[in-house]
């Protein structure tokens, strides 16, 4: 009967384990584990989506500072720290002059590098929306010739 007993625990532990993600060293490290999950479009497949007219909503999920100094033409601004509560919410969308996306929505959202992104993919897939992509690269990989000495406006706000 104990070996029984050991069998299952051995078990239940087993099972317990590989359905962890597991603890992270930083959001880096989490942005890798989750990358795997999140669908990615390329800067190229993004012109070509612009050029052809195609229905996307563009989210910068960078801070605001970043967005003010440089930014791809057609996305919003919803900074990472505040995206799970301005998506949903209708006012916001209205100052943007665009009604709040459905849940089936082509979203693609975008930040520097492409970390930020991916964990801003998570958090909306985890709010019920079903067509989120990640910009691969992010802003660096859509415009490769910035000035890497740019110093960001200062948006007066504190981080948001």
């Amino acid at each position: 009967m104990q070996k029984y007993i050991n069998n299952i625990l051995i078990i239940c532990i087993i099972f317990i384990a590989a359905s962890c993600r597991g603890i992270y060293e930083d959001a880096t490290e989490m942005a890798a584990d989750y990358k795997s999950v999140v669908k990615s479009v390329s800067v190229a497949d993004l012109k070509a989506k612009t050029e052809k007219g195609e229905s996307y909503v563009l989210i910068d999920v960078r801070q605001s500072d970043e967005y003010m100094t440089e930014n791809i033409p057609g996305s919003v601004s919803i900074p990472r720290g505040i995206l799970e509560f301005k998506i949903g919410f209708e006012e916001f969308w209205t100052t943007q002059y665009m009604y709040p996306p459905e849940k089936n929505t082509e979203i693609i959202v975008y930040c520097k590098a492409g970390s930020r992104g991916v964990l801003a993919a998570i958090s909306l897939m985890q709010l019920g929306y079903t067509n989120v992509k990640n910009l691969e690269g992010g802003y660096d990989a859509f415009n490769p010739n910035q000035d890497p000495n740019a110093k960001p406006k200062s948006s007066g706000g504190c981080g948001g």
